[in-house]
Parts: structure tokens; sequence; C-alpha cells
């Protein structure tokens, strides 16, 4: 005779598979978020995409109101060449307004913002404030390698962001950062999509083929590693180096790099020789721009536009 199962069994296994779904949410809810986002990014992302600071940028001259239409012209320049993505470095005075700018200019590809100092209310602020024009945001940069900053404070400031903007958020180190060392898998698990800082010049790479062989190896093992996609939020050489015919090989670097179909974003729209001036770094530090300091276009150019500027 059929006999039917006791009424608290059938409770007790409702309540035991509920509570097994909620551990499995509580596990996986966040890598299922983190996924979501990265996704939103690579979607937002269109080639090509430049990193952005004024030309004749100084510490400090970023609060002033006055560089609002040299930005205005400057991004109005590069999206004229082709441009559709944009990152940023800083959010203070006038720089707090790049994003929106950047929209009305034509940009319509991934806008992540920095914010340089973390703990800056201005910065924040104003980040805060662009959001409906960004995509994401990069909270730091290079702030773990140069000590500004620790895990915890920027894991804090990270989940702060995120919430408070509902916008993916993630912090940008050296390549080599992601492969090996202390912050590797922390990188992996908090960075709601990988941005890596990608410069074979620091590899020793001058030359354009070395150059793009030494950056495929990198993402071609992270992206193994680790099961997911990459943008490079940096990587170009500098047109000052000891190879003599450093233009070229910028120019070379990229259309060879072009040709794989890497997602990156050139670095960067103009030379600032404040950080070889200010900072003490090596005179190549100055010249990774694809205009020089006084706005002279250098060959780079060429392979985003695909016609010759000299």
């Amino acid at each position: 005779m059929h006999q039917s199962w006791p009424q608290f069994s059938i409770q007790s296994l409702l309540k035991n598979l509920g509570l097994a779904l909620l551990i499995f949410i509580l596990l996986s809810g966040s890598e299922v978020i983190a996924s979501s986002n990265e996704e939103k990014i690579i979607q937002a992302f269109r080639p090509p995409g430049i990193a952005y600071q004024p030309r004749g940028f100084f510490p400090g001259l970023e609060f002033e109101k006055s560089a609002v239409p040299q930005i205005t012209q400057e991004l109005k320049q590069l999206h004229e060449l082709g441009f559709q993505s944009l990152v940023t470095y800083g959010a203070r005075g006038a720089m707090g307004s790049i994003p929106k700018i950047a929209r009305v200019q034509g940009f319509s590809g991934m806008v992540i913002m920095g914010i340089w100092d973390i703990y800056s209310n201005e910065e924040w602020r104003n980040a805060v404030a662009q959001r409906e024009f960004v995509d994401g945001y990069c909270l730091g940069n290079e702030g773990l390698l140069f000590l500004r900053y620790t895990v915890g404070e920027l894991e804090r400031k990270m989940s702060e962001l995120r919430q408070e903007t509902g916008k993916p958020v993630t912090t940008g180190e050296p390549i080599d950062s992601y492969l090996e060392g202390p912050y590797r898998e922390w990188l992996w698990k908090h960075s709601d999509w990988l941005f890596p800082n990608t410069h074979p010049f620091w590899g020793g790479k001058t030359h354009f083929q070395e150059a793009v062989h030494w950056v495929l190896a990198r993402v071609d093992y992270l992206e193994a590693t680790t099961g997911r996609k990459i943008i490079l939020k940096e990587t170009g050489l500098p047109t000052l180096t000891s190879h003599p015919e450093g233009e070229d090989m910028q120019k070379a670097f990229f259309s060879e790099l072009n040709s794989t179909g890497i997602k990156f974003v050139y670095f960067e729209a103009f030379d600032q020789p404040w950080k070889h001036e200010l900072e003490q770094q090596p005179e190549a530090e100055g010249h990774w721009g694809l205009y020089d300091a006084q706005g002279q276009p250098k060959k780079a150019i060429e392979s985003v536009t695909g016609r010759e500027y000299r």
C-alpha cells in the first residue's frame, strides 16, 4: 500500500533546500555580480580608446576652471581623430567634468573616470556627480605598487564607490602585479574587470615587434590563468628612448597591436613633461603622447586615422 511522506519531512526538506540555496547565493553572488559588471565594461568598450590628461597638465593646475575650454577643445580634437572610448586619472577641479564634456563631444564608447587620491573628498564628490556619464570607475593608479594605500583601504573604498554609484569599479596596477607577487589574487578577486597597465618599455623592449610579443605573452597568460576578459588600461611606447627611431617604433607598435584584436587604450594623448620634471622619473616618462608637449602630432596618429600627418 502507498504511503505518503510525513508532512514534517517535506517541510524539513524544503527548509534544508532553502538553506542550501541561500548559502549558494551568498558564496556565488559576488562572482556573478563581478561577471556581470565585467561584461558591461567589455560591451561598452569601442576602439580606439585613449588615456587622457590635458596638454600642459601639472599637479595643482587641475583646480583651474579656465582649463574647461582647453579640455573641451582637446576632447573634440581626439574624437575627430576617431577615438570613441576614454580613460581619465583624476577628478579634481576641471578634471572632474571630463566625462560629461566627452559625451557632449561625441564619445560613445567606454568612459572610465579615474580617482587618483582615494581619500580626496573633492575627487569623490565630482566622480559620483558624473555617474550618469561614465561606464565605470578606476579607483587609484599603481597605488599598491608605490604604497600610497593598502589593499584593505582600497577594498573598502571600492565597495563604497560601487554602492554609491551602482557602477563597476576596478583599479590599475602594472600587469606583472596580476601575474605574480602579493597582490595577484586580490586583484583578480576585487576588480570588476581587469585593467592592467602594460608597458613593454619597462620590460626593456624598444623595438615594436619585441614590444608587441611582450604584451601578447602576458595578456594570453593572464586570460588563460583567470578566465577573465581584459582591457589594457595603458599600453604604448615612448618616443624618447635609446632607439634612434622612437616615433616610428611607437607608430608601428600601435599598428601591430591593433591587428591582434587585443582590447587596449592608447597611452596617452599628450606628452606630460611634469612626470620627468616633478617626479624625477626617467626622461622617457614624459614622452608617451600621440601629441608632443606643444600639441604637434606624432607619427603614431596615423595608426588611428590611417592618413599621414607629416
